[in-house]
C-alpha cells in the first residue's frame, strides 16, 4: 500500500471516529474498499455492531456484504453467533453451517454461540451427524465447549468402551472438551480408579487437571495415612499438585488441634493461605480453638486475621460468639454487628449467640423496632429475628386480632417469654398451631 493512501485511510478512520479499527490486516484492503466496507447501512443495526472490530479485516467487501445481508440473522437463535470471531471464516463455510437443518433439534441449539467459528463446515457437519448423540449418557456434552475440539478427536472419546462403566459416566459433561483424547484415555484407564477411595474423585471436576498432574496426585503414598483419606474428594481438582503436596506435606497435621481441618473444604484455599492460617499463634490461646474446624475454609487468610486480633473478643459479652458459625461472616458484616448499640443494653444480650451471624443487621435493626411498637422487644429472640420484618408484623396482628398472647410463660424454664410461636418457621406454623400461612403473608388483620 502507498503511503498516501495509508493516510487517507487513517483520515478516514478518523473521520470516522474509528481508529481502533487500524491494523496490519488493515493493510491488505484498499481506500475504497475499506470505504465502502465502513459506509455500509447494515451497521446501523444493532445486532451487527458487535462485527465492526479489527478482525473485519480477515474479509473483503464482497464477502463482508454477503455475510451481513443472510436472513437468517433475522431468527433470534442464531443472533448469538454475530460476535467479530465470524471473520475468521468465509461466506461460503458460513451460509452452509447457518442453513443446516440440524440447528431445528432443540438438542443442538445450545452449539449455537460464536466458539462455533473456531470449526469449520466440514467438522460441524461430522460431529452434528454422529449418530451417538442420540444416546442419553452424551447429550449433555451438546454445549459450545465442543467446539474446542475437533471431530477426530470428537469420535474417539465418544467411542471410548470405558463410558459403559457407570463409575466413569459422572465425567460425561462438556467439562471434557477442555481435555484432549490423549490426556482422557490415560485419565480414564488408570488402574488406581479399582481402588474405591479413589473413585470419589471421578467426577467431571477432573478436567480442570492434566494427565501428569492427576497422577502424581493419586500416586501420593499420604492417602494411605486415614488422617488425610478425608481430602479424596473431587474438590482436590481445584488445586494443582504442587499445592497439594505441600498442604498434605505440612508438620501441623500431626497436631491434634488442627487434624479438624482436614477436610476437602481445604481445596478451597491456596497453600500461601492455608501456611498463613495454620502458624496464626492465636491458636495457642483456648478461646479461638473452637473456631479450628472446616468451616475455617470459606474465609481468607486477611479476614480471618483481622476476626481473630479484634480486640473485641476481650469483653466477655462477645465471647460466646466465638465458635466456627463465625465464618459464615466476613469481618465487615462481624465489625457491624458488634458495634450495634443494642448490646449496651442488657435486655438484648440474649441475642448474643453464634446464630446471631445467620441473621441480617436489616433484619435484626427492624425485628427490634417492631417489638418495640408492642413493648415485648426486652423478649426478643434471635429465632423471631429470621423470619422476614413484614412476616413478623402480619404474624403480631393476627396473634393481636384472635386474643393470642403475645408474652406466655415457659413452665420448663419457669420464665415468661416471646409467645413460640413468634418464632416459629413458616413450615411448622399450621402443623403446630393451625395457622394458615398464606392467610398471615396477606395481613390486614383487626380485631
Amino acid at each position: 500500500m502507498k503511503e498516501y493512501e495509508y493516510e487517507k485511510i487513517y483520515e478516514l478512520l478518523k473521520f470516522f471516529n474509528r481508529l481502533d479499527l487500524a491494523s496490519q490486516l488493515m493493510l491488505k484492503r484498499s481506500f475504497n474498499e475499506i470505504e465502502s466496507i465502513l459506509l455500509m447501512s447494515e451497521w446501523e443495526d444493532k445486532k451487527f455492531q458487535g462485527l465492526l472490530t479489527s478482525n473485519i479485516w480477515y474479509s473483503n467487501y464482497e464477502d463482508i456484504k454477503k455475510i451481513i445481508t443472510m436472513p437468517e440473522w433475522e431468527d433470534k437463535k442464531f443472533q448469538g453467533l454475530l460476535t467479530s470471531n465470524i471473520w475468521t471464516s468465509n461466506y461460503e463455510d458460513i451460509r452452509k453451517i447457518i442453513t443446516m437443518p440440524e440447528w431445528e433439534d432443540k438438542k443442538f441449539q445450545g452449539l449455537l454461540t460464536s466458539n462455533i467459528w473456531n470449526s469449520n463446515y466440514e467438522d460441524i457437519r461430522k460431529i452434528i451427524s454422529m449418530p451417538e448423540w442420540n444416546d442419553v449418557k452424551f447429550q449433555g456434552l451438546l454445549t459450545s465447549n465442543i467446539w474446542t475440539s475437533n471431530y477426530e478427536d470428537i469420535k474417539k472419546i465418544i467411542t471410548m468402551p470405558e463410558w459403559e462403566d457407570k463409575k466413569f459416566q459422572g465425567l460425561l459433561t462438556s467439562n471434557i472438551w477442555t481435555s484432549n483424547y490423549e490426556d482422557i484415555r490415560k485419565i480414564i484407564t488408570m488402574p488406581e480408579w479399582e481402588d474405591k477411595k479413589f473413585q470419589g474423585l471421578l467426577t467431571s471436576t477432573i478436567w480442570n487437571s492434566n494427565y501428569e498432574d492427576i497422577k502424581k496426585i493419586i500416586t501420593m503414598p499420604e492417602w494411605n495415612d486415614v488422617k488425610f483419606q478425608g481430602l479424596l474428594t473431587s474438590t482436590i481438582w481445584n488445586s494443582n499438585y504442587e499445592d497439594i503436596r505441600k498442604i498434605i506435606s505440612m508438620p501441623e497435621w500431626n497436631d491434634v488441634k488442627f487434624q479438624g481441618l482436614l477436610t476437602s473444604n481445604i481445596w478451597t484455599s491456596n497453600y500461601e493461605d492455608i501456611k498463613k492460617i495454620i502458624t496464626m499463634p492465636e491458636w495457642e490461646d483456648k478461646k479461638f480453638q473452637g473456631l479450628l474446624t472446616s468451616n475455617i475454609w470459606t474465609s481468607n487468610y486477611e479476614d480471618i486475621r483481622k476476626i481473630i486480633t479484634m480486640p473485641e473478643w476481650e469483653d466477655k459479652k462477645f465471647q460466646g460468639l466465638l465458635t466456627s458459625t463465625i465464618w459464615n461472616s466476613n469481618y465487615e458484616d462481624i465489625m457491624k454487628k458488634i458495634y450495634l448499640p443494642y448490646w449496651k443494653d442488657n435486655k438484648y444480650l440474649q441475642l448474643l449467640v453464634p446464630s446471631i451471624f445467620s441473621i441480617s443487621i436489616n433484619n435484626i435493626e427492624k425485628g427490634i423496632t417492631l417489638l418495640k411498637q408492642y413493648n415485648i422487644d426486652q423478649y426478643v429472640t434471635n429465632k423471631c429475628l429470621r423470619l422476614k420484618t413484614e412476616f413478623l408484623g402480619n404474624l403480631l396482628e393476627y396473634l393481636v386480632a384472635n386474643d393470642i398472647d403475645l408474652i406466655t410463660f415457659n413452665q420448663r424454664t419457669q420464665q415468661y417469654g416471646l409467645n413460640p410461636i413468634l418464632s416459629c418457621e413458616k413450615g411448622q406454623l399450621k402443623k403446630k398451631y393451625n395457622i394458615d400461612v398464606d392467610i398471615i403473608e396477606k395481613g390486614g388483620f383487626s380485631k
